[in-house]
């Protein structure tokens, strides 16, 4: 008997001992595993921070190239004279002569608006580009003219008067440039500001106006048309052209075998070589125009 009772007791000795002897066990894991955790997360935010730096990195130097070659880009807060404030996006030398304000299509300030300031900047222009959707952006087609049909359009033209103005300093003269809804905008810039307008480029956007309002027009003014559009018909294009001769300024339009947006990357309709030669005309009007005078 004495022998039985003393096996019991290591048996539940060794029992308890073993259970104990896994708890632990199991503790050490655990915490084995958070630090496990922990050291990829570690890694992962070094990384991260890395990643960073290398963005950072590269903008720096982009930044430099940018200043050794005389055009300061960056972003801009401007208040419109309705007490609002928007961001912006500008580049080129502040002592240029002329400026340019780009106008934003459905798409908000994306890259091809930044490419677009960025392109006038190298020619010597200052160049801004106005958000008149206050930093919403979206790549969907439905997502974008939602944010575009939401917006007032007496508060966009409150904003495009405050970019006139900002690129007015230092008496600039000032040329409005835009594709789609920017084009309906810059087309509404020279006839709310006719006296600030040396010259208007409307790429595929609506001539908004009525005879009275379009001979109050002071500047030339080229449209860009696509002839596939389906939102600008050829009979919209002809009874444009038709209230334009009835205007006292010069107006030269060209359409061009291709659909809504084919001078901007972010639609479908793109088309490279249309492009180019679109951006041809633009620069042979603005030569002809704004920058020879």
């Amino acid at each position: 008997m004495p022998n039985l009772i003393l096996s019991l007791i290591c048996f539940v000795s060794f029992s308890v001992y073993g259970a104990d002897f896994e708890g632990k066990t199991e503790s050490i894991e655990a915490v084995e595993a958070v630090e496990a955790v922990e050291a990829v997360e570690a890694v992962e935010a070094v990384e991260a921070v890395e990643a960073v730096e290398a963005v950072e990195a590269v903008e720096a130097v982009e930044a430099v190239e940018a200043v050794e070659a005389g055009v300061q880009a960056g972003v801009v807060t401007i208040k419109s004279v309705m007490g609002t404030s928007m961001q912006a996006y500008v580049a080129g030398p502040e002592g240029a002569a002329l400026g340019i304000l780009i106008l934003h299509d459905r798409w908000g300030v994306n890259d091809s608006i930044r490419q677009w300031v960025d392109r006038f900047a190298a020619k010597g222009y200052r160049a801004l580009a106005i958000d008149v959707f206050d930093g919403r952006i979206s790549k969907q087609m439905r997502l974008a003219s939602e944010i575009m049909n939401a917006t007032d359009p007496e508060w966009v033209k409150a904003d495009v008067k405050a970019g006139l103005s900002y690129l007015k300093k230092g008496g600039r003269k000032v040329v409005t440039l835009g594709a789609g809804f920017g084009g309906w905008q810059s087309f509404q810039a020279a006839i709310i500001a006719p006296e600030e307008v040396v010259g208007t480029v409307v790429l595929y956007g609506e001539l908004e106006a009525d005879v009275t309002q379009v001979r109050t027009l002071k500047a030339p003014v080229l449209s860009v048309f696509a002839r596939e559009d389906a939102s600008i018909t050829p009979r919209m294009i002809e009874k444009y052209r038709s209230m334009m001769k009835k205007s006292l300024i010069i107006y030269k339009s060209y359409s061009f075998p291709a659909g809504h947006g084919f001078m901007d990357s972010a639609y479908p309709a793109y088309n490279e070589a249309l492009a180019s030669d679109a951006w041809e005309q633009v620069d042979d009007f603005l030569a002809d125009f704004v920058e020879a005078g």
